[in-house]
């Protein structure tokens, strides 16, 4: 009885060192309300057919942003992390009520919210696009362009108190503007975020 009773304590005691030493996958909602957008670059408005192409494209480059990190991307509204595309932000701090590309509201331990803006995203995937740009890539970069602001935005509820707006990496997701070319063309990467991001999602 004893050797068994001490093989039973060996057991646990090593499913327990087992599970101390996993790390947990978060988990993080992503997806898109109702919208709209027209625009005669596109000749007319997007169409329920182009926003799933666009939303596909999306959620591809957030899941990206995130490679391998132990981290997923759903489609799930009760998640602890929500990332919400809606049709406008507006930031009521700025003086005018200014549209902005995006807005988060972390709450730390318990998870949080962003929100994203397809106007103000749409208008600037058509406003950086180069002339001569097809009606299919400016779709992808209009998708490129939410998905890298998802990311950025992701980062904040993930790291409420970490300054990533201090990256100067213009190809960089930390990048505290998303009025420019490389928000919507070309590859992206973390640049000082990586390593808080490596540290809080694996501890």
């Amino acid at each position: 009885m004893a050797r068994i009773a001490r093989a039973l304590i060996a057991a646990v005691l090593l499913a327990s060192a087992a599970g101390c030493g996993k790390t947990r996958v978060e988990e993080a909602g992503f997806w898109f309300e109702p919208v709209t957008f027209q625009s005669k670059v596109l000749d007319g408005a997007v169409t329920a057919a182009d926003l799933a192409a666009i939303e596909a494209v999306a959620r591809a480059e957030l899941r990206h942003a995130f490679d391998g990190l132990p981290i997923t991307i759903s489609d799930r509204r009760d998640a602890i992390f929500r990332v919400r595309v809606i049709q406008e932000v507006r930031d009521q701090r700025l003086r005018g009520n200014w549209g902005v590309a995006g807005e988060s509201f972390p709450a730390p331990s318990l998870g949080g919210q962003s929100l994203v803006s397809f106007l103000f995203l749409a208008s600037g995937a058509v406003a950086q696009s180069p002339a001569g740009a097809s009606r299919h890539e400016i779709l992808d970069a209009i998708g490129r362009g939410i998905g890298r602001t998802a990311a950025h935005e992701l980062a904040h509820l993930l790291l409420p108190r970490k300054p990533i707006h201090d990256s100067r990496d213009i190809r960089s997701y930390e990048y505290d503007s998303a009025a420019r070319h490389e928000q919507y063309f070309g590859e992206m990467h973390w640049a000082i975020a990586r390593p808080w991001l490596e540290e809080r999602l694996r501890h």
